[in-house]
């Protein structure tokens, strides 16, 4: 006969399901060796349910766990909603771009482009912007010359090598950079940038374009 009581299939002296808080009291992100306290006690190596935020655990964390029978896991860390510590291990993207036409350039490097778009999330306090760009220019003058660009974010920038441009032609350049930010703050405007440099003033024509563009990550690490 089939029973409906499901009961027996959990009844093996043990404790039932449970839940209890911790708090972390050691962590290791690279291998997830651990101690947590729990009500004065100390379980070791506790599994954990594997997601992001099993790197971003550490010291004084509070987290949920789960118990059956003798066994414990973590289901993951407890923050209570508007307290600082909230979204500590999410990560979000976000991405910018500019672009101009119909520009002269310089014999410094001037910036032409940029874009105010990448803005750092509340709960965010770094974030990894990589940002390329690439260019056009035409030589209007009657000699050789040559063309830089550089792209770059809040400060942080990458250049390329010139490019020989002919009188009368016109020549590609191409630049990228890789900038990271820690102690940022929710709000705070990363702005990405294009610039140029030419080894003579060119003047504007409609074959002068600039493409900047950008992608960035941001994390906590509350």
């Amino acid at each position: 006969m089939i029973s409906d009581n499901l009961a027996p299939l959990f009844d093996t002296g043990q404790p039932g399901v449970r839940f209890r808080q911790g708090t972390v009291t050691a962590w290791n992100p690279s291998t997830g060796a651990n101690t947590i306290d729990v009500a004065g006690g100390t379980l070791t190596d506790v599994p954990i349910l594997n997601t992001g935020e099993a790197i971003a655990l550490k010291a004084g964390h509070v987290v949920g766990l789960l118990g059956q029978g003798s066994t414990w896991f973590i289901v993951g860390r407890i923050t209570p909603a508007g307290d600082a510590n909230f979204a500590a291990a999410s990560v979000a993207f976000g991405s910018a771009g500019a672009q101009l036409f119909n520009y002269a350039t310089s014999t410094s490097m001037v910036t032409k482009v940029s874009s105010n778009e990448l803005v750092v999330p509340d709960w965010a306090d770094e974030a990894i912007v990589i940002v390329t760009g690439n260019a056009s220019v035409s030589n209007t003058t009657g000699a050789n010359s040559f063309a830089m660009m550089e792209v770059g974010c809040s400060g942080g920038a990458g250049g390329s090598s010139p490019t020989h441009v002919v009188p009368g032609a016109t020549a590609g350049v191409a630049a990228s950079s890789r900038n990271h930010f820690t102690g940022l703050s929710g709000g705070n405007t990363l702005q990405i940038t294009g610039a140029i440099q030419t080894g003579a003033a060119f003047a504007a024509t409609a074959s002068n374009c600039m493409f900047i563009h950008a992608i960035a990550v941001y994390k906590s690490n509350v």
